[in-house]
């Protein structure tokens, strides 16, 4: 039986980790404490998070994979040969209805994590201050870095037991792109900095074309600015801009008619003993202000929809500048 059946951990129409898949690499675990586990003979790591553009693309039916994966990610994909959770919170902030502690206890792969419960049978510890020692610094800023700087130790250790050449070793990197929020702030250049390291020592380096990894918007020098076709990103900024300029504009004239509107409506109402002449002027009144209100307002909604639909355009458009593949209809 899955696990992730046992412990409703399948996500709702994926395929979730299964123990006995056919094509599980059966890692060895030598050491838990100084993290030591043997990648066997197989020669390719693949480094797998939750990003659905190229998610799809993990190679899980491929046996001259190892697939790494991380968090609750084990929810949508079959396979797994070894996991990471780093947190230190790891018991918070996972899905609804799961038992995260349940699956990392039987789930029978080497699991990393920075201080794991010794009740846990295949936790494994992250051997952080040798890796920090072996490469002269401490630069981990997201669980995908922690990935690949094991992954290249690994190699190291391969290359060096066996004489192999670097290049006959691989890491791929699938459904990962860290192009929104602190992911893209903080966590990207990071992530890429791994990546050099892998590539300086003559690893082979699979990233699929969908991914936003090692990609620029522009060749510095050669190009002003990046093309993102017949509208311009600061073109459409400056629409924007305009457009909400115009909305700012037309808000207080909008509560200036709301506002005389009632006040009108007031005098209406203190005035009713005062003869019927009065009232209809005043009558009058609120019905040419009412007028002119429902004019501003309609005005108003129109430009902060045209507005919304230019930040779209940008957040779209910017994504896309950050190696993103963000479709543009959100159905």
């Amino acid at each position: 039986m899955s696990s992730n059946i046992e412990f409703a951990n399948q996500a709702p129409g994926a395929d979730g980790y299964q123990q006995q898949h056919e094509h599980a690499a059966h890692l060895e675990i030598i050491d838990q404490e100084k993290g030591l586990v043997d990648i066997g003979e197989r020669t390719k790591i693949a480094i797998c998070g939750f990003a659905s553009s190229s998610r799809h693309l993990i190679p899980v039916n491929d046996s001259s994979w190892i697939i790494a994966g991380l968090n609750q990610l084990y929810r949508h994909m079959p396979r797994a040969d070894v996991w990471y959770d780093i947190h230190l919170n790891w018991e918070e902030d996972n899905v609804d209805g799961t038992d995260h502690e349940g699956w990392i206890k039987s789930c029978g792969i080497p699991v990393f994590m920075s201080n794991p419960p010794k009740s846990f049978p295949t936790a494994v510890r992250y051997p952080v201050e040798r890796l920090i020692q072996k490469h002269g610094i401490d630069y981990f800023t997201s669980t995908v870095s922690f990935m690949l700087a094991w992954a290249i130790d690994c190699i190291d250790m391969k290359v060096a037991h066996t004489g192999k050449p670097y290049s006959d070793y691989t890491i791929g990197v699938f459904g990962i792109d860290l192009i929104v929020g602190t992911e893209y702030e903080v966590q990207k250049a990071c992530v890429e900095y791994w990546l050099g390291i892998a590539e300086g020592r003559g690893i082979t380096l699979v990233l699929p074309p969908q991914t936003a990894l090692l990609k620029q918007a522009y060749r510095y020098g050669y190009e002003k600015a990046p093309d993102t076709g017949i509208i311009g990103l600061i073109e459409i900024q400056k629409r924007a801009a305009e457009l909400q300029g115009t909305k700012e504009k037309l808000v207080p004239v909008m509560h200036g008619l709301n506002g005389g509107v009632q006040t009108l409506r007031d005098l209406k109402a203190k005035s009713l003993a005062d003869g019927k002449t009065l009232v209809e002027l005043i009558d009058i009144g609120i019905a040419e202000a009412n007028t002119k209100l429902e004019q501003v307002v309609a005005q108003v909604q129109t430009y902060d929809g045209a507005y919304q639909e230019c930040v779209h355009h940008i957040n779209v458009m910017e994504l896309r500048l950050r190696g993103g593949v963000v479709p543009l209809m959100q159905s």
